[in-house]
């Protein structure tokens, strides 16, 4: 959008809030489970857990008769598997001291989970006996001991080698088909298994995956294998598959336009020696293309083995196709144009993807091998600023569920990799890294692909901290030149691109909204029947370099591929304007930016207010279409506030026992945090009843805990979380404040809060994922009063695995905050700047 003059009305500076901040001890209210109980009738439900205990161990006894004294590593054990009653989620089953434990949990349809219990021979009674005390004893409050533990139990059965198998895929069937495992094992017994499989005579990878109670092994087995080492080893919590297979889009190179190329290279200004740079993950990049060499140096091509080399290997020119998308986006625009391009960010390339007639990996363990590739970047420029770019996914691989893959992308964010160490004020070093979402195949039939839900968002792309992007289009009108007379674009303008999948069918309770952004992906055609469809098409399509730059250095690319190179190349952008900002603070920029089209806000009205439906959209198109100019700078009706801060979740203090003796309590909440923001209630005010919008984003990276539960129980996978709250408008600031922390409460009961259904998703909607965003629309005099936020801690493992000591860490945030108005004259920021004391200054130039 232009000012009359033809400049973009957004040239002011962001302002920043962060003196605007207060922080106060906090503890979150307590929840009124008075009446509340299990439900269970415990004098029936306890005898059926004892005898159900005792056939499932005697059961399980029978099936490892088979155990070999020779082969038998670790604590002799028996694994069970536990179901839960229906709707109902399994309790922690784990008993450490005891060395029980509990893990491969996951969902049934019918709302139950299913989990695997290991359980030591030296264990057997103990168990037997808690759920003997479960049945026929109380606590002094009259309730039945361990009543927390086993009330959602359903029962148990003897397990097999099923019970720990996790991957959506379904379990090889063929005992003698040999395959890559993942055996996700608990961190103190790794070694136990590396001893069993080498007794086994089985190949294990030398790669493996480092979270904070798990290691993820590759092994190379086949079912019957595995089985012998699950009877002879107490080492592995879960399985799954590793046989991952990268794909993304291909693209041929069509028509020679040296001419063109050699224009626009006459007219790029390359990046500066300090510049941030965009560290493409890939098959390689062809360097010397005349468009890429400004920005690529030779000495940051780089490869994980030295054999491959470093040019783009893959016969469609992917690695290429992305730099130069990253650094141009379409090139249709910039080639018919004569103006100066200044570069303001560099690219590096390191190929990990093996070429042709190359060994393919020892192993298929992707999630290491990004690890590894994300390292060499670091170690070859280790002062360099950077955002990490990666269309590379697990073809037909739903990301409903963390693997280690996505959670290796995860901790490269969190700066959790093994050999991460903290900065001079004790931050890890923390990653902003973009994945694609993954593409519909291609069909020549409509009705294949007719159901989107059938293809969901692939593996990698469910990661909480990296940003999936997705696709939308604009492309609808087919050139006469592609010679399809009749034909026409599958999507409308605006709406979802064909090539893009969704997320729509995973369970919103336990896992993020993918993508968070999308960007323009191209169309695909249909013809005049309806009958059949095409991909590829040039003018539905972007244009962009070729590996083939001597005879034919432009050609199309489409899809996810094309839309995360666009969100990369602007992640970089803002990064290069604003580099006091950190990664979490620029991911939350560049979801905050983003509007949703005419297109994709008729599907949000037509959902009337139901919130769930809106999600379901949001995981269609995410948060919109995200802009440059937003991103980088405020307009007077349409102005961001930012903040980014640490904050200490949880802490762990001494406190005086029964004795008066000081000892260490349990890990507690710290701290939450107020914004009393400068607001420009006058402009509101004066606004009335006219519709304005406030959106809040909030960006964090957590630290991730793969395994045990943590598939389904996202506050086991994070290592702590963040919410935030805005004062309804009939509130008083004591009265919120009460309302969000029991520690400024004290015994008084407060009234439940009135409603707040403006949202578009509502509170509700935040379950899971580390950037949280949404949109309030209602009339300027409703906000005016709306001028006090809260920033405040939810659980996570950091708080209740003690032996992590992680407890006192601390943590850090990126808080985006914007009023718009549709009224352009209305002179929202010169208010906050008066009360603020800040000058009108113009920022950037776009």
């Amino acid at each position: 959008m232009k000012n009359k003059d033809g400049r973009s009305p957004h040239y002011l500076r962001h302002i920043r809030v962060d003196d605007f901040r207060s922080e106060e001890p906090f503890s979150p209210p307590q929840r009124d489970m008075s009446g509340v109980s299990s439900g269970r009738n415990r004098d029936v439900h306890g005898p059926k857990l004892e005898r159900d205990l005792a056939e499932a161990l005697a059961v399980a006894h029978d099936l490892v008769m088979s155990r070999d004294p020779a082969l038998q590593v670790g604590r002799e054990g028996i694994y069970l598997e536990v179901e839960s009653s229906k709707e109902s989620k399994l309790s922690d089953l784990n008993w450490k001291s005891k060395n029980i434990r509990f893990g491969a949990v996951r969902a049934n349809a019918d709302g139950s989970e299913i989990g695997a219990l290991f359980i030591p021979a030296s264990s057997e009674m103990f168990l037997a006996k808690k759920i003997q005390e479960y049945a026929y004893e109380n606590t002094p409050k009259a309730e039945p001991k361990h009543e927390a533990k086993f009330a959602s139990v359903e029962t148990f059965r003897a397990a097999t080698i099923e019970s720990l198998w996790t991957d959506q895929r379904p379990m090889p069937t063929d005992a003698t088909h040999r395959i890559w495992w993942e055996c996700w094992c608990w961190r103190d017994l790794t070694d136990n298994l590396f001893v069993a499989a080498a007794r086994l005579s089985l190949r294990v990878s030398e790669r493996r995956l480092i979270f904070p109670e798990f290691d993820v092994i590759p092994v190379y087995a086949n079912s019957h294998d595995i089985a012998r080492l699950l009877q002879n080893t107490d080492a592995v919590e879960e399985l799954r598959q590793a046989s991952d297979t990268p794909s993304f889009f291909m693209t041929t190179a069509r028509r020679e336009q040296i001419i063109w190329i050699d224009d626009l290279a006459s007219r790029i200004e390359p990046p500066s020696a300090t510049s941030p740079a965009v560290c493409i993950l890939d098959n390689g990049v062809a360097h010397s293309h005349p468009l890429i060499a400004p920005a690529l140096m030779a000495q940051d091509c780089l490869t994980v083995q030295q054999d491959w080399g470093v040019d783009d290997h893959e016969k469609g020119g992917h690695g290429t196709n992305m730099a130069g998308t990253i650094l141009y986006g379409d090139l249709t625009y910039l080639l018919a144009d004569q103006r100066t391009v200044a570069l303001t960010y560099a690219l590096e390339s390191v190929k990990f993807l093996p070429p042709p007639g190359h060994a393919p990996h020892d192993t298929t363990n992707y999630g290491a091998i990004t690890q590894a590739a994300v390292a060499l970047a670091e170690i070859a420029r280790p002062d360099r600023p950077r955002i990490f770019c990666m269309a590379v996914t697990n073809l037909d691989v739903s990301g409903e569920r963390p693997t280690s893959w996505s959670a290796a992308l995860d901790q490269i964010c969190a700066g959790g990799m093994p050999g991460d160490e903290p900065n001079e004020v004790g931050d890890p070093p923390s990653r902003l890294f973009f994945v694609s979402a993954g593409n519909v195949p291609d069909a020549s039939d409509p009705d294949e692909i007719s159901d989107q839900d059938e293809f969901p968002v692939e593996d990698p792309a469910q990661a909480w901290n990296a940003i999936a992007v997705g696709g939308f289009t604009d492309k609808v009108d087919i050139a006469p030149e592609d010679e399809l007379p009749g034909w026409k674009g599958v999507a409308g303008v605006g709406d979802h691109s064909p090539y893009s999948r969704i997320s729509t069918d995973w369970e919103h309770s336990r896992t993020a909204v993918k993508p968070e952004i999308v960007f323009e992906a191209g169309n695909k055609a249909i013809s005049p029947s309806g009958n059949e469809l095409l991909s590829g098409v040039d003018s539905l399509s972007l244009l962009t370099t070729s590996k083939e730059f001597l005879t034919n250095p432009l050609t199309t690319f489409w899809a996810t591929s094309a839309a995360t190179a666009q969100a990369a190349g602007m992640a970089a952008a803002i990064m290069a304007h604003h580099p006091e900002l950190w990664p979490e603070t620029v991911r939350a920029l560049i979801v905050h930016s983003a509007e949703w089209t005419p297109a994709m806000l008729a599907r949000l009205r037509a959902c009337k207010g139901r919130k769930k439906d809106c999600i379901a959209l949001a995981r269609r198109f995410g948060y919109g279409v995200p802009r440059l100019d937003r991103a980088l700078a405020s307009a007077q009706h349409d102005l961001a506030l930012l903040a980014q801060t640490h904050i200490r979740p949880f802490k762990r203090e001494r406190k005086p026992d029964e004795s008066g003796r000081l000892v260490l309590g349990a890990p507690t909440f710290d701290e939450v945090h107020y914004y009393e923001l400068p607001w420009p209630k006058e402009a509101l005010e004066a606004l009335d009843d006219k519709n304005v919008r406030l959106k809040v984003t909030l960006s964090y990276f957590v630290d991730p805990s793969p395994g045990e539960a943590s598939p389904v129980t996202p506050s086991r996978y994070q290592s702590y979380g963040f919410r935030y709250e805005l004062k309804r408008s009939t509130e008083t600031a004591d009265i919120f404040h009460q309302r969000i922390n029991r520690l400024e409460r004290g015994d008084e009961k407060l009234p439940p809060a009135a409603p707040d259904p403006r949202w578009t998703f509502g509170i509700q909607s935040v379950a899971a994922g580390s950037l949280h965003c949404d949109v309030w629309i209602g009339p300027a005099i409703e906000l005016a009063s709306r001028n006090l936020m809260a920033v405040y801690p939810v659980s996570g493992w950091w708080r209740y695995r003690t032996h992590l000591k992680r407890y006192n860490s601390r943590a850090r945030y990126g808080l985006a905050i914007s009023i718009t108005s549709d009224d352009q004259e209305v002179e929202l920021y010169t208010e906050i700047a008066n009360i603020i004391g800040i000058g009108i200054e113009t920022a950037v130039e776009i």
